[in-house]
């Protein structure tokens, strides 16, 4: 089964309006069948720890989960680079808020000292590379729509003024900032589920200009991330 996971409700809604109802994620029944593959939705709650626990909790109860995709909204760190309304998978996840405190806005985790996950070959720190390929090869999902790639940071806190973007952006050449990104795709690390991270941006991270923010068109722009999964399928 593909797990699609969204902070919102309205999120979900945009990513699956005009494809299937609403009530597949509001009611117990959540898992539909679509193009011959079990699909699921789940509404994890805005921000980290909302987003680890309800992940948590659904893939101990649901181990039949095969994939999991984060769909939701972003703010941008530079609207040339990734502008309003523009869709990006994320090929990184960050989260710069654990460890010890080394800038104005980021911490460094390996002057702490504990990783957050350790296994032979590797070692967790803050950042997580996430892969494509699985959902590509195995589920046969497309990613070739002209989607953007970039490195995506999660905060628990968004950013609120242009310093604290310019610090992420060049410390760890982030391109889009979220809530639950990093949260989810640990817990998929921890389970070795393929997870991916599919967003579209909907302001530019740090700016109340609101000449800088489109919800209405980041959330209409979401309906397209569900037609380009499945373009191979519905050609």
């Amino acid at each position: 089964m593909i797990l699609f996971v969204a902070a919102t409700f309205r999120e979900m809604e945009s990513f699956i309006q005009g494809v299937l109802p609403v009530s597949v994620f509001k009611g117990k029944g959540t898992v539909q069948k679509f193009r011959g593959m079990n699909v699921g939705f789940l509404i994890c709650g805005v921000g980290p720890l909302n987003a680890a626990i309800t992940l948590e909790r659904y893939l101990e109860s649901n181990n039949h989960t095969l994939y999991v995709i984060n769909i939701g909204i972003a703010g941008s760190y530079d609207l040339q680079n990734l502008p309003l309304g523009s869709i990006c998978v994320a090929r990184k996840e960050i989260w710069p808020e654990y460890g010890v405190r080394t800038g104005n806005y980021f911490a460094d985790p390996e002057k702490l000292g504990f990783p957050l996950d350790k296994k032979v070959q590797e070692v967790v720190w803050n950042s997580l590379y996430l892969e494509s390929g699985p959902f590509k090869n195995e589920a046969g999902l497309n990613f070739d729509s002209g989607w953007h790639e970039g490195v995506s940071v999660t905060l628990a806190g968004v950013s609120s003024c242009h310093d604290h973007v310019r610090e992420l952006k060049d410390h760890f050449q982030g391109d889009m900032e979220n809530m639950e990104g990093f949260a989810l795709a640990y817990c998929c690390h921890l389970r070795s589920i393929p997870f991916i991270e599919i967003r579209s941006i909907s302001n530019l991270a740090g700016s109340r200009n609101k000449s800088e923010w489109d919800f209405k068109g980041a959330f209409a722009a979401l309906n397209a991330v569900w037609s380009g999964l499945w373009e191979k399928q519905l050609s």
